[in-house]
């Protein structure tokens, strides 16, 4: 059996390793070989098969480098930041993408989401603050209860939803603001999500 050095052997490891944490998924032996300076996919195959040995890596049944479960890119979503929203009085609705986050689907789902920051502290007591990331799934409608961005002239605010008596009224989930009562809005979207900013 040819002798591994094991400089390049621990060279092979920190590569495998650093590629599966960025890429999500293992080398292959071709892009091994190239990174360390191997002369063919043979070394690189004895090194794999080193690393194996030694109980450092996993391969599956058809030779190829297990990716660690906690390593693998999970599927996500881009939900795109369009802006500030008002959590008390409505602000000037002014929508341009900013910026687009990567969320993962185990979490977040395969929804169609869309970002806001919060601004100001109506929505406090169902955990809204200020320069909070919300994001809602985009429709038309909404159920009585449900949190929306909604546009009340032109201006966007986030609050609960309720119909009375032919009126819509957006409900601020603090005691020190009160009710907007208008004889229509636009919903824009339900809020689905929120990320706290510490």
């Amino acid at each position: 059996m040819k002798i591994v050095n094991e400089t390049k052997l621990m060279s092979v490891l920190d590569f495998i390793r650093e590629y599966q944490r960025k890429e999500g998924r293992s080398p292959s032996f071709r892009q091994i070989a190239k990174a360390v300076g191997f002369p063919s996919l043979a070394t690189a195959q004895l090194y794999v098969k080193t690393l194996e040995q030694r109980d450092l890596i996993e391969r599956n049944d058809f030779g190829k480098i297990i990716t660690p479960t906690q390593l693998s890119k999970s599927d996500t979503i881009q939900a795109p930041l369009v802006g500030t929203v008002a959590c008390g009085d409505p602000i000037l609705a002014i929508e341009n993408i900013e910026e687009t986050y990567s969320l993962p689907t185990s979490i977040f789902g395969h929804q169609d989401l869309i970002s806001l920051i919060a601004k100001g502290n109506s929505m406090t007591e169902v955990g809204i603050y200020d320069g909070d990331r919300v994001f809602y799934l985009p429709c038309e409608s909404a159920d009585e209860g449900e949190i929306v961005v909604a546009l009340v002239d032109d201006s966007a605010t986030i609050k609960t939803f309720y119909k009375r008596n032919g009126k819509v009224i957006l409900h601020p989930e603090n005691s020190k603001y009160k009710d907007i009562v208008v004889d229509d809005c636009k919903i824009r979207g339900i809020v689905k999500f929120v990320i706290h900013k510490f």
